[in-house]
């Protein structure tokens, strides 16, 4: 009983050992750059989806201008995520070499930096797409 017992704590022990490890390797690609998550709409994913919904009824101007923002919204976001994703395993690598919390202050204040600028892009692609859309269109889309 006590070695099956032993076999089934170290079975689920290894387990969940090796889905932390996936799931930390994947929470770079899932991480979002922004210091406001999921509460902000991504309106240009919204609109994407809708692009040629009658409802909808976009222009080719107002296509336009919508690819434009999205291109450097998403561009921009994807460049700050490398940056931030590279600064925080460096303050992970150190951090487990026992580095004081003081030395790693200027990597930490310059991942907030880039998370702070991410979030102002995004706010900008919103305010950008709205100044774009009509009131009946920000009706179908938010």
């Amino acid at each position: 009983m006590k070695k099956t017992l032993l076999t089934l704590l170290t079975a689920t022990m290894l387990l969940t050992g090796v889905s932390t490890l996936l799931n930390a390797n994947q929470g770079d690609k899932a991480a979002k750059p922004f210091l406001i998550q999921g509460k902000l709409p991504h309106l240009t994913m919204m609109v994407k989806i809708l692009w040629d919904d009658e409802d909808l009824a976009l222009t080719p101007e107002q296509k336009t201008k919508l690819l434009t923002i999205r291109k450097h919204t998403m561009g921009t976001a994807k460049t700050l995520k490398i940056q931030i994703i590279k600064l925080e395993n460096e303050v992970v690598k150190r951090s487990n070499e026992n580095a004081k919390p003081a030395s790693l202050k200027a990597l930490v204040d310059d991942i907030a930096k880039l998370r702070a600028e991410a979030t102002m892009v995004h706010l900008d692609c919103i305010y950008d797409t709205r100044m774009i859309l009509s009131e009946d269109q920000l009706y179908v889309v938010e």
